[in-house]
């Protein structure tokens, strides 16, 4: 439990009161040694008050260091004054730059999970007339560049992106962040997947002060009234068919995202039964090891095939659970999976 600020003080005032009795009590055979411990209470200050809280403490603890020293005298009073105060402002300084640092981290963590949880929602918007869910395993590095977006399309469709930025850690997140903000933009406007993954492609590539940044993705128009499901391939893992794990392929080119400006897409469509249903993931679900074998594309479809009937919510707590079974090594790129079917009339 957090200590209030009264607790605080009283702790540091009670640690440099216990030095001073301390002294008091040793007397003269121990005054060179206990003088170093008011170090103990200036440190304390300092991580809790800061450096204003800190230089306090250093002042005070000299002025007890002063009183007991006048009580027992002690040799070359100024050399010895004036080594503690070389001590306690060090003992401050450092204490202070770890006290910053530590702050610094803390804001940087939060803001790394608030990301995080922006590209990755724990709960997906519940839509009419689909059944989705989506399964997320951070990788070691904490964060990555692994987001998915799940939202109705201008005509009542439901639009699905899942996608991946090249690299990781604070970077890839923030990069992330800005293509999934784009592409849910997008969404809003049209429903072609192929055109939506263009618009995004521009504005990454007009992105000012844009490096060698990029991004694979798909994007899939799934139309439950008009029974079509549509979708268009930037560099990603084709996303899968259910219940037969089908690789939807395209024809032409699926450069990843950032990678030239007339990047051109095609959408592919496809029927849509009342039993189907899509899944789509990112390579963090293949990339996985054990025994240095990578999972792969096989070994996936190998621990999906007794799962692709299941209702999506199902399906992918089942293929999660079964990757991080098989897995005898932290995961070491986001592991990100998403399934959509028509839900049942």
């Amino acid at each position: 439990m957090a200590l209030s600020r009264n607790a605080r003080i009283s702790w540091s005032c009670a640690a440099a009161l216990l030095v001073f009795v301390a002294w008091l009590l040793i007397g003269s055979s121990g005054q060179v040694g206990i003088g170093f411990f008011y170090a103990i209470p200036v440190g304390l200050a300092t991580w809790w008050f800061g450096w204003k809280g800190g230089a306090a403490a250093v002042l005070g603890c000299s002025a007890l260091y002063a009183i007991g020293a006048a009580l027992h005298p002690v040799p070359y009073f100024g050399v010895a004054l004036a080594t503690r105060l070389v001590v306690f402002v060090g003992v401050a300084v450092v204490v202070s730059v770890l006290r910053e640092r530590m702050i610094i981290l803390e804001h940087s963590a939060e803001e790394l999970e608030a990301i995080r949880a922006a590209l990755t929602p724990p709960t997906l918007p519940d839509l009419a007339d689909v059944d989705a869910a989506a399964a997320f395993v951070p990788s070691e590095l904490g964060v990555s560049g692994d987001f998915y977006l799940l939202t109705n399309g201008p005509d009542g469709s439901t639009i699905v992106v899942v996608g991946d930025v090249v690299g990781h850690g604070p970077k890839a997140a923030r990069l992330a962040t800005f293509v999934r903000a784009r592409l849910a933009a997008l969404a809003a406007n049209t429903t072609d997947p192929g055109e939506i993954l263009e618009l995004a492609n521009a504005a990454l590539i007009d992105r000012p002060g844009r490096g060698e940044e990029l991004v694979s993705a798909v994007c899939l128009r799934m139309g439950v009234e008009d029974s079509t499901v549509s979708w268009a391939i930037a560099g990603h893992p084709p996303p899968l068919h259910l219940p037969t794990l089908k690789a939807l392929q395209v024809d032409g080119s699926t450069l990843p995202l950032g990678v030239e400006a007339d990047l051109s897409l095609q959408t592919t469509k496809a029927p849509l039964g009342e039993s189907d249903g899509v899944l789509v993931y990112t390579d963090g679900a293949t990339d996985v090891r054990r025994d240095g074998e990578v999972l792969g594309e096989e070994g996936l479809l190998g621990l999906l095939s007794p799962h692709a009937g299941l209702p999506a919510r199902a399906l992918v707590k089942e293929i999660q659970a079964a990757i991080l079974e098989w897995t005898d090594c932290p995961v070491k790129d986001d592991l990100c999976i998403l399934a959509v079917r028509p839900k049942a009339s």
